[in-house]
């Protein structure tokens, strides 16, 4: 049986996308206690991309409050926020921005990085 894929082995895995679909998928299958534990630990930065710890940060602030979990300390770290605005695709289509921006869920925003409404959701 393999064991579930926390935050921070999705952002150590060389292909962080791949990772984090089964990171979430696991957390949702994860009992409460479980779910803690899945994001507690903070991503070793070393050489990761600034794009996928905030991601990584905003995702875990998310699920937390979805989830009525304590939201870790690591994710207030200032180094989660983007200096600059970050779009999906690092799309630069001002209307494709724009939805971005207006249906980004607040704990991304805050971290400037604008993915959607759906960026916790798997197809």
């Amino acid at each position: 049986m393999r064991s579930k894929v926390s935050i921070s082995d999705a952002v150590a895995y060389h292909n962080f996308t791949l990772a984090f679909g089964q990171f979430l998928d696991d957390f949702k299958l994860a009992s409460k206690k479980e779910k803690y534990e899945l994001i507690k630990d903070e991503p070793s930065c070393d050489g990761a991309d600034r794009v996928i710890l905030c991601h990584a940060a905003a995702a875990v602030h998310k699920l937390a409050n979805d989830n009525g979990l304590d939201i870790p300390k690591w994710v207030s770290d200032p180094i989660y926020i983007m200096p600059e605005p970050y779009y999906a695709n690092d799309t630069k289509n001002t209307e494709f921005q724009r939805y971005l921006f207006e249906s980004s869920p607040t704990e991304y925003a805050a971290r400037n990085v604008f993915f959607g409404e759906n960026v916790l959701m798997r197809v």
